[in-house]
């Protein structure tokens, strides 16, 4: 396998700037996922490094080889679609061996590497089927088959599940991160879903109107989101975000007061804030708890059996998802109030950047 290096890689349709100054280090055998919002760019930069797209400015390097200007196919790379993109008149075994035939390999290296990629991906006994014979995750194993046999330095995944139902879709993320510990591969893989993206990558590309917002591990961006973009987009419910009045700074923090009139004291960096100013307090919906705190009118309640998810909404509109123990004896339209821990909170400026947190302890005003 290889690691892959992308340096100031920008696309322009036009006057549309898809993507700008891209630069990426990707580690030899590192699962990587690009995530963001539809039209961020995930996409268009899969099929740069495939080279099914030209960027318009920028060098991709593969394996410490320049592949900017060399077609796909001498790139190295095996690239699986969302449309699976099988040979309906074909077998199983025909499907997966298409590339190896185009190559003219002898037969006998042709049954080899075909059963072995069917050994990994469990298809030894679908060889004589035809796709249509097959079900969504078989057939998508047999699009990854055909990519197995050609041992290239970096497999390519483009939204692979979407056409999956939820039930198969979380079968196949188990199935694909295995696969990768089974090929000790480069893989990287675009999706929309940040679900699949926190649970197989082990490091996330947030992308975001053709920039990186932020690269590095799910716990890293889940615990300390550099935007609050990045803040929103990853962790599912989402993050609340919450307006407030900075009221002053000092050397325990930032003093702020919600709506509502709740005063606290968030443990972070006041170098760049003014009394007046208004900041956004971010809390992930686990940190909340009933409590004296914030008033609210619950809306709906969803009962996942450990949990037990609460949508509210505050007296000015504002609303706030609560994520509670499964037997929480509530019910919708009770009012409640809700509480939070100071130092659970991420707070950003204007500009939507989060303001460094203190290592001092979060004191309630």
């Amino acid at each position: 396998m290889a690691s892959l290096t992308l340096q100031n890689i920008s696309k322009d349709f036009g006057t549309a700037k898809v993507l700008q100054d891209i630069d990426l280090a990707i580690h030899d055998r590192e699962f990587i996922v690009f995530v963001g919002p539809s039209g961020c760019g995930k996409s268009t930069l899969l099929r740069i490094i495939a080279g099914l797209e030209s960027a318009t400015a920028g060098r991709i390097i593969i394996a410490d080889q320049d592949v900017s200007a060399l077609p796909p196919v001498e790139r190295g790379i095996a690239m699986v679609f969302q449309s699976y993109a099988l040979y309906p008149h074909l077998t199983v075994f025909e499907n997966i061996a298409f590339p190896l035939r185009v190559q003219k390999l002898p037969e006998a290296e042709v049954k080899a590497k075909v059963a072995k990629a069917a050994e990994i991906l469990q298809l030894n006994d679908k060889l004589m089927l035809k796709p249509g014979q097959l079900s969504g995750g078989q057939r998508q194993r047999v699009a990854i088959g055909r990519s197995i046999v050609r041992n290239p330095k970096v497999f390519l995944f483009d939204e692979p599940l979407s056409n999956l139902d939820a039930a198969l879709r979380g079968d196949m993320r188990v199935e694909l991160s295995q696969l990768h510990r089974d090929l000790s591969a480069t893989m990287i893989y675009v999706t929309h879903d940040q679900i699949e993206a926190m649970t197989m990558a082990h490091r996330i590309v947030v992308l975001n109107k053709g920039r990186i917002e932020q690269f590095g591990t799910p716990m890293e961006l889940y615990h300390h989101p550099a935007t609050k973009f990045v803040a929103t987009f990853i962790g599912q419910p989402n993050m609340n975000l919450l307006p407030a009045k900075v009221m002053g700074t000092g050397a325990e923090g930032l003093s702020v007061e919600f709506r509502g009139g709740l005063r606290m004291i968030l443990p972070v960096d006041t170098a760049n804030a003014i009394a007046g100013d208004t900041v956004d307090v971010g809390l992930r919906p686990e940190n909340a708890a009933l409590g004296t705190g914030l008033s609210m009118k619950l809306r709906v309640l969803e009962r996942l059996g450990g949990v037990t998810i609460a949508y509210c909404v505050m007296a000015d509109g504002q609303r706030f998802c609560a994520s509670l123990t499964g037997d929480t004896a509530l019910a919708e339209g009770q009012s409640i109030d809700v509480t939070f821990n100071p130092a659970d909170c991420h707070v950003f400026d204007a500009s939507g950047n989060v303001m460094r947190r203190r290592i001092a302890p979060a004191i309630a005003a």
